[in-house]
């Protein structure tokens, strides 16, 4: 792993990056967990969450104190960032880690195109055929998927995910899944490795090794619900930066953080951590583009 810190909240290359021609993955973060990744001319779109303002999406809190025989109240949330410019037409497929409604906001379910193509965790199929979307593909742990256009060619393997290390409070959340991705042109190969809302567990270690080596690893963090009744159910500082240790990606492109009220710890403790530990992680602006050459 490189020994390298690059913070691209104060890069403006990162943040004015256009993407070019050449071989390269091109990687926009619109905030939460979407992301664009461009290869070629072909466009994936992550975790769709598309609302805007102070009801941006609706969804049980489960950053407040609540009876777990009862569960959380659901309530609105809001975004405190802008959605940056979207072209929903270049998409041609969305990637879809769970259907947990900052994952897949009420605005994404109601106003994305349903014949764009799916690719989503089985658990998801009655909620996307109740929703209309009609070209589904649904993916349990260790199956893969494929893509080419061009020469350009782009593999999805679905990862075993856990939102919480907690087995009662993992059963309450629902299935997801976590996604490896290999874009390959000619010489050119780059590995992913995009959590989902998952701790790396041992089970996740077991799944990734055999695959070899990391060009980049996309966490989420924002260690929702700690403190609560629910636990931690989404990666803090500490457990981004051990994962990075297990894993020595190249490079590390932490999301799902700073978008939402929903989102406790502060990007800018991972940030910090990273510096002192001298470790190589991406942190861009909404919008902003990673150019993976």
């Amino acid at each position: 792993m490189k020994k390298t810190v690059k913070l691209a909240f104060a890069s403006t290359l990162l943040i004015s990056a256009v993407p070019t021609n050449a071989t390269t993955l091109n990687i926009q973060w619109l905030g939460a967990s979407t992301l664009i990744f461009e290869f070629g001319d072909i466009q994936i779109i992550t975790d769709p969450a598309l609302g805007v303002g102070e009801k941006a999406y609706r969804m049980a809190d489960p950053n407040e104190n609540f009876d777990l025989s009862v569960g959380p109240m659901v309530k609105d949330h809001r975004r405190m960032q802008s959605l940056p410019a979207i072209t929903p037409k270049e998409w041609d497929f969305i990637l879809l880690s769970h259907s947990h409604e900052d994952h897949f906001d009420q605005v994404a379910r109601r106003d994305l195109d349903k014949e764009l193509p799916i690719i989503a965790p089985s658990a998801d199929k009655e909620l996307l055929t109740e929703l209309g979307f009609s070209k589904q593909t649904l993916l349990d742990w260790g199956d893969t998927w494929q893509v080419s256009e061009n020469g350009f060619k782009v593999s999805v393997t679905t990862l075993p995910a856990f939102h919480s290390e907690n087995p009662k409070v993992l059963s309450l959340l629902g299935a997801g899944n976590g996604y490896w991705l290999e874009f390959v042109k000619d010489d050119y190969k780059k590995t992913v490795y995009w959590s989902g809302d998952s701790f790396i567990t041992n089970s996740v270690l077991a799944a990734l090794t055999p695959l070899g080596n990391i060009d980049l690893f996309i966490p989420h963090i924002g260690a929702v619900g700690v403190y609560r009744p629910l636990g931690k159910i989404a990666m803090d500082s500490n457990d981004a930066m051990m994962a990075i240790e297990q894993l020595q990606p190249e490079r590390t492109l932490p999301i799902h953080h700073s978008t939402y009220d929903l989102f406790i710890e502060p990007v800018s403790v991972l940030m910090d951590k990273a510096v002192a530990a001298d470790v190589y992680v991406d942190v861009i602006a909404p919008g902003a583009w990673l150019m993976i050459r």
